[in-house]
């Protein structure tokens, strides 16, 4: 039977706008969940000032010192074997001289990775993982928009198993859940040619989860998924309990990057859902997906095909005088990006 949605959340009619109008509809009524992307590996952004500029700054002298046996290849073919190595080599090319370096910052990909994912790009060479991806598997996700488990807008990567997820996805999808080596061990009962077949990486010290969990300790941790798949057997019942916590520990956030358009979204939930909430419009004990509502993050086009019938949402863009000012009823979360403290 068909959910009976709530009079003052769905509009009685389509909300038809003008193409112009679009973003500023989003500026007005819609936020980027900031909290969503704390919750995860994060760097403040005052650890980027000092490493930007020598991770993606090409230097403006000539150099006169070539990269040996390399600068007799062609550059279209150069270019093709730098796309495919893996971040870590890659890493330590650059750093060998000049013409290495202007050789690697004249690549697009590079340059985009490291302008729109610099957070993950540190990630993975803080955990070592960066041998295992390439630029070319970086470039590719910057440019993936959906989430591959469930279709939805992906913010995040998985990074045991590479994959765009959701933020939902993140936390209950069981191709996305992370253990610790030594539970993952004690659970299948694994041998050492088993674990070996794992990849891991030693946690990074931050705070995870939307419970602000403190980790200090790095322990080593797997991708449950990887693990079944290498033994071939489920888990004993105890090595299916979720830890929430170990999972935000295996992801990062990573916006989207469009390049038809060269736009970059990172994701954005509805104002205006969250105002219903408040209202006791949605949420309340007969409406608990109102709260999925409020937490669902979108795309701007799917954003926008939602605000033509979100009932709050046109309240908040008419109070604002179509995006003129900010709206009265515009919710402390939305101005904020979720609620977490402020961290540096």
């Amino acid at each position: 039977m068909a959910t009976l949605l709530p009079r003052g959340y769905r509009s009685a009619t389509e909300h038809c706008f003008d193409e112009e109008q679009a973003d500023a509809i989003v500026r007005t009524t819609a936020y980027h969940r900031r909290d969503y992307c704390l919750s995860v590996i994060w760097f403040s952004p005052r650890e980027h000032v000092d490493i930007r500029p020598s991770i993606a700054t090409p230097f403006q002298r000539i150099s006169n010192v070539g990269v040996g046996s390399l600068d007799r290849l062609p550059l279209e073919l150069l270019f093709n074997i730098l796309y495919r190595l893996d971040i870590h080599s890659l890493f330590k090319f650059r750093q060998i001289n000049l013409r290495s370096r202007q050789r690697v910052d004249s690549l697009q990909q590079y340059q985009r990775v490291v302008s729109y994912g610099l957070n993950l790009f540190c990630a993975l060479l803080r955990t070592r993982l960066a041998i295992h991806i390439s630029l070319f598997d970086f470039y590719n996700a910057l440019c993936t928009k959906a989430c591959n488990f469930c279709g939805e807008f992906g913010g995040f990567i998985s990074l045991l198993i590479w994959k765009r997820c959701c933020f939902n996805c993140l936390q209950w999808s069981s191709e996305t859940q992370v253990r610790t080596l030594a539970s993952v061990r004690k659970q299948f009962h694994m041998t050492k040619a088993e674990l070996d077949q794992l990849r891991s990486f030693k946690a990074l010290p931050g705070i995870y989860s939307m419970n602000e969990s403190a980790q200090n300790s790095r322990i080593t941790i797997v991708s449950l998924y990887q693990a079944t798949l290498a033994c071939r057997r489920q888990p004993q019942p105890a090595g299916l309990n979720r830890n929430q916590k170990i999972n935000f520990m295996g992801s990062c956030a990573l916006p989207y990057y469009d390049r038809q358009t060269c736009r970059v979204e990172r994701g954005i939930s509805c104002a205006g859902c969250q105002l219903g909430i408040e209202k006791g419009i949605i949420g309340t004990r007969d409406t608990t997906w109102g709260y999925e509502a409020r937490d669902k993050v979108y795309a701007q086009d799917s954003f926008l095909e939602h605000f033509q019938w979100c009932e709050q949402a046109q309240l908040l863009w008419r109070s604002s005088d179509e995006g003129k000012n900010r709206p009265p009823e515009l919710p402390v979360s939305a101005r904020t990006g979720g609620y977490f403290r402020r961290r540096e």
